[in-house]
């Protein structure tokens, strides 16, 4: 027992310590509760700074007459709870470096939005898009938040990392009402023809998929076609979150700025990249290098493709082979094919490279 010997109270220096220990403690507490004394309103939050985007975006959300608390806090939870919980997240933030955007834990449940809204509502959507979409997505397990997810933030859980910098702030405060609205391209965080259908007709009562996509090879042979008219593609394939268009003047940039692209390319090497691809890859290289900048951009180098993809024809390719370097090396190379055979030759040169000398130029093959 000699161990507990500080709260027997035979130690003055240990019974201060433990005093001033729980002062700390107490006052930590109290200027806590004093801080989320006022949870019900929203300014109070935005003492926090890590706080402040959001509240910015939400007073010019369609939800600026609603509280924190409203969407924040599970219906029928306690209010010591409620309470509780605010002290330990003013601590948190008062306390340590949080990083933008901030990566919660509870998401906005569907019994949250429903004290206020109804299922049965009808919606008024442009274009041709059905009526009815509460009825199939409920049943299907959805909740509002999946779908709703920009309705009170504007997206701003879903960006990149940020540092709260005077310009980020306002443009924060500047953020539009159609910021809030839902866009086809959250849509197509779900409808990706894996987990849910990418069907057209799904959500549309017109439009259709064009025929040119109704091939089973279309996902890995559709190169062709985006470089014809990638402005095309990008009419249905836009950007996601809050970027409305996709950056960029040129198919490689355009496609790295796309994450409806990059969720395929990143990281994935294409079909056509098989054991032997090395082989043969000059002729087709050779005739259109746009596709394979895509991810072989050696001169400009874009995150966030990954920098192993980074790479230039010399990563592979020693810029000069042995003796290409000499003046006269396009007169004396036939004494090296003769002795060493021109085996080596083709591992740049396709096999036809001879003849496009020798034949079309009307240069003699020598003795």
């Amino acid at each position: 027992m000699s161990k507990f010997r500080f709260l027997k109270g035979d130690s003055h220096g240990n019974k201060k310590l433990f005093a001033i220990v729980g002062l700390a403690v107490a006052l930590i507490f109290f200027f806590g509760l004093v801080a989320v004394s006022d949870m019900s309103s929203p300014e109070s939050c935005a003492n926090c700074h890590v706080i402040e985007p959001y509240y910015y975006t939400w007073q010019n959300s369609p939800h600026s007459n609603v509280g924190c608390l409203e969407c924040h806090v599970e219906p029928g939870t306690g209010f010591l709870t409620v309470k509780m919980r605010g002290v330990k997240e003013w601590i948190t933030y008062r306390t340590k470096d949080v990083s933008l955007p901030i990566q919660g834990k509870r998401e906005i449940s569907s019994e949250a939005c429903l004290q206020c809204h109804s299922t049965n509502r009808r919606i008024t959507p442009s274009l041709d898009l059905q009526s009815d979409f509460h009825t199939p997505h409920l049943g299907y397990g959805t909740s509002c938040a999946d779908c709703h997810a920009d309705v009170a933030h504007a997206g701003l859980t879903s960006m990149a990392a940020f540092q709260p910098t005077d310009d980020m702030m306002a443009k924060f405060k500047t953020v539009s009402y159609d910021d809030f609205s839902l866009r086809k391209t959250g849509c197509l965080e779900c409808h990706d023809g894996k987990r849910v259908t990418y069907n057209c007709n799904a959500c549309h009562q017109e439009i259709r998929i064009p025929q040119n996509h109704d091939f089973a090879d279309f996902g890995y042979r559709h190169g062709p076609y985006v470089r014809e008219d990638i402005a095309d593609c990008m009419r249905c394939h836009t950007g996601f979150g809050k970027d409305r268009t996709v950056s960029g003047t040129s198919i490689p940039e355009i496609t790295r700025n796309a994450k409806f692209c990059r969720d395929c390319h990143e990281g994935v090497r294409p079909v056509t990249h098989t054991a032997f691809w090395s082989v043969g890859h000059k002729i087709p290289g050779k005739a259109d290098q746009t596709g394979c900048l895509v991810c072989h951009d050696w001169s400009v180098p874009q995150a966030p493709m990954p920098a192993a993809n980074v790479i230039s024809c010399a990563s592979c390719h020693e810029q000069y082979a042995d003796g290409h370097d000499d003046p006269r090396w396009y007169w004396d190379h036939k004494a090296t094919v003769k002795d060493k055979g021109s085996f080596g030759c083709f591992d740049c040169h396709g096999a036809t490279s001879c003849f496009v000398c020798h034949t079309k130029e009307n240069v003699g093959f020598g003795q």
